[in-house]
């Protein structure tokens, strides 16, 4: 009951700072001990998120993945120390083996290896039919030697996918649906491009702030930037593009640590850290503390209140994080679908307050507060704002960075009458609160130029780069003015 009013209220208030938007669930020893949603799983329609929403599973579907793998190597139909090029005599890195794919220590590039061809086909969905000749098109080095290091990469998964397939002769949506979702029962999850999706209306939208001036929230399928991962990757499987629920995700909890979908010593083998090649866990980070990571799992290295693992996993506008106490038996499962940076955070410390942990506090940036309050009530009122935030060190943080990219994207990428005003005001006050830093003159005397301003640009540039001799754009910046 104790726990129950402390969760209660750490979630209440994360929704009250508008740091929380989703539903969360925690059970132990299979029981549920707390499940609520908070905020709206579709604004324009005001709908509410509930126990039974639909979210995106994000990178948590790699656990997932990981036991269908699994599964296989149980049935003798792989080694987890084959190379891949055995199934795929036309892989271009005949080092790389299956365990390398499954511990993220392959080198492989990430999404960034469709850059190029994204660019070129713009309307074309990419699916794992294209990693290989896209690796062949690449003809580049791995990032480091296979098992060398820890590298955190969405081809390795949808490899691991396409390996699925090449063995079982099935889809790997086929595959997932009998031996994982079903036994699991799992009934409310499915692929992201299966037609369900169009008729359920449990489905969230997603959303996040297109600019941190944006006075609102944007369904993030309006927002250009996330194009590519919505519609040029919604092909890929693997790595991710599964929607589920909370309560699906305990169903798979319980029917992966009851032993329904491996054996014992299979999951064993899952949890244990991945050596490198000398000799050493990985290092796995991923905004939950200190980890290694398994065979697709992460585990945490802290074990005073038991073995915790899981993953964590994040779309545009959506994050989710999966948590397991396999000592306790205790079971952490959250979304947020308006993107609130601390879930991860938030997931730790569910266990912390079941465990009689002190919560850690991670406060979160007021820069989206403070531009709309510089709009809505002009610079004056939100100066005020801003020392208030300031001080309110427990629930806030003020970012340089994210004071400057601000500036910037008033000054490039607003239209609203006096955007350039309120560059120049955000920019000047950033060099006030972090007067140490030569890029904030750097970034107000970039400003200053592009407002007209030449003399007052020419003495920022001077002064940011006496600050920092090392400052090249600023000294070719400065050249180009004085020249002008």
């Amino acid at each position: 009951q104790d726990n129950y009013k402390r969760l209660d209220s750490l979630f209440s208030t994360l929704y009250s700072y508008r740091q929380f938007n989703g539903t969360v669930l925690v059970a132990e020893k299979g029981n549920i001990v707390f499940r609520k949603s908070f905020g709206f799983a579709n604004q324009a329609l005001q709908l509410p998120d509930q126990d039974n929403s639909v979210f995106a599973l994000g990178s948590v579907s790699k656990i997932l993945t990981s036991t269908a793998i699994l599964q296989l190597k149980e049935k003798g139909k792989i080694r987890l120390e084959d190379a891949l090029v055995k199934y795929f005599p036309d892989f271009p890195y005949p080092v790389i083996t299956i365990r390398h794919l499954l511990t993220h220590t392959s080198g492989l590039p990430d999404y960034d290896l469709y850059e190029e061809e994204m660019d070129k086909n713009p309307h074309k969905i990419f699916t794992i039919a294209d990693i290989i000749p896209s690796l062949k098109h690449w003809k580049q080095p791995l990032h480091f030697e296979p098992g060398e290091k820890w590298q955190y990469s969405n081809t390795n998964f949808c490899l691991l996918a396409l390996l699925l397939e090449k063995v079982t002769r099935q889809s790997f949506r086929q595959y997932m649906k009998q031996f994982i979702f079903k036994p699991a029962k799992m009934g409310h999850t499915y692929f992201q491009t299966d037609s369900i999706q169009l008729l359920n209306k449990s489905q969230v939208i997603n959303y996040e702030y297109p600019w941190l001036f944006s006075m609102a929230m944007q369904p993030v399928d309006s927002i250009k930037r996330n194009y590519w991962r919505l519609y040029n990757a919604s092909g890929f499987i693997g790595q991710g593009n599964i929607m589920t629920t909370a309560g699906d995700m305990l169903q798979f909890d319980e029917a992966f640590f009851a032993g329904r979908l491996i054996k014992p010593a299979t999951m064993k083998e899952i949890l244990t850290p991945a050596k490198l090649n000398n000799g050493n866990n990985v290092n796995a980070g991923n905004g939950i503390g200190k980890t290694s990571y398994g065979l697709g799992w992460f585990i945490a290295d802290d074990t005073t209140k038991g073995k915790i693992v899981g993953h964590t996993g994040g779309v545009p506008g959506g994050l989710s994080i999966y948590l397991r106490n396999i000592d306790r038996q205790q079971t952490v499962v959250a979304f947020d679908n308006m993107f609130g940076k601390t879930l991860y955070t938030t997931g730790v410390n569910v266990m912390h307050i079941l465990n009689g942990q002190p919560v850690i506090k991670r406060p979160a940036s007021f820069i989206q507060d403070f531009a709309i309050e510089l709009q809505k009530n002009g610079p004056d009122i939100a100066f005020c704002k801003l020392l208030e935030w300031k001080s309110d060190t427990l629930h806030y943080f003020l970012s340089e960075d994210e004071m400057n990219e601000l500036g910037l994207q008033l000054l490039y990428a607003a239209s609203f009458e006096q955007h350039t005003a309120m560059a120049l005001e955000v920019l000047r006050l950033n060099i006030l609160l972090f007067p140490g830093s030569f890029n904030t003159y750097d970034s107000y005397a970039e400003a200053l130029a592009f407002a007209g301003k030449k003399k007052e640009a020419i003495a920022m540039y001077k002064k940011s780069i006496q600050m920092n001799p090392n400052n090249n754009g600023g000294k070719k910046a400065l050249e180009k003015l004085l020249n002008e």
